[in-house]
Formats: C-alpha cells, sequence, structure tokens
C-alpha cells in the first residue's frame, strides 16, 4: 500500500510541475502587454523550430536497429490536437488536450 501512494504522489507531482512549467507561463503572458521590442523578437521564432520539434516527437530511431519508426502514439495524440487547436484557436486548451489526450492513450494501451 505504501508504494501505491508513493507512485501516485509521484505522479499527482509530476503532474503539477508539468503544469506549472507549462500553463502558467501562457497563462500569465495573456495577462501581460508586450512591448514592441519584444513582439519584434518573438517574430523571428521561425516556422521551421516549429516544425523540427514536432519531426523529433514523431519518428523516433530503435536502439540496436538501423533506419527511423514512427512514433505511433505520438502520431495518434498529433492529429486531434491539430484539430482542437484549429477549432478552439486557444494554447492552453490546445496544450492541455495534447496531455490529456497522451495520457488516455498511455493508459490505455
Amino acid at each position: 500500500m505504501t508504494t501505491t501512494i508513493h507512485m501516485l504522489t509521484i505522479i499527482v507531482l509530476c503532474g503539477v510541475v508539468t503544469w506549472i512549467t507549462r500553463i502558467i507561463p501562457f497563462i500569465l503572458i495573456t495577462k501581460i502587454k508586450l512591448s514592441e521590442g519584444v513582439i519584434k523578437w518573438l517574430s523571428f521564432i521561425p516556422i521551421t523550430l516549429f516544425t523540427a520539434l514536432i519531426i523529433d516527437g514523431l519518428i523516433e530511431q530503435q536502439d540496436g536497429v538501423m533506419g527511423y519508426n514512427i512514433n505511433v502514439p505520438f502520431l495518434i495524440t498529433m492529429l486531434p490536437t491539430i484539430v482542437i487547436a484549429v477549432i478552439s484557436r486557444s494554447l492552453t486548451i490546445t496544450i492541455l488536450s495534447g496531455i490529456v489526450i497522451m495520457a488516455v492513450l498511455r493508459w490505455v494501451f
């Protein structure tokens, strides 16, 4: 029983840390008026950076095997998350839905 409580505590704390590091900055930035210089600086972040992050998560290489494989759980999570992003137009809702979809997918499989 102690091991179960310990594991649940770790899971909850990991969830809190994830929430703090991913969600709170987006909430705070919507409350702050950004200066023109900051907005201009942020505009230099190219779409290729985001594409590289997505491709890095989508394609994986297994140890001892030549070549690459598609990360199927990532792909299954990515598709509905993109649809939610287009519909909601909210970064917070998109991130939360992606986290929940991946969590459910890992729990089921």
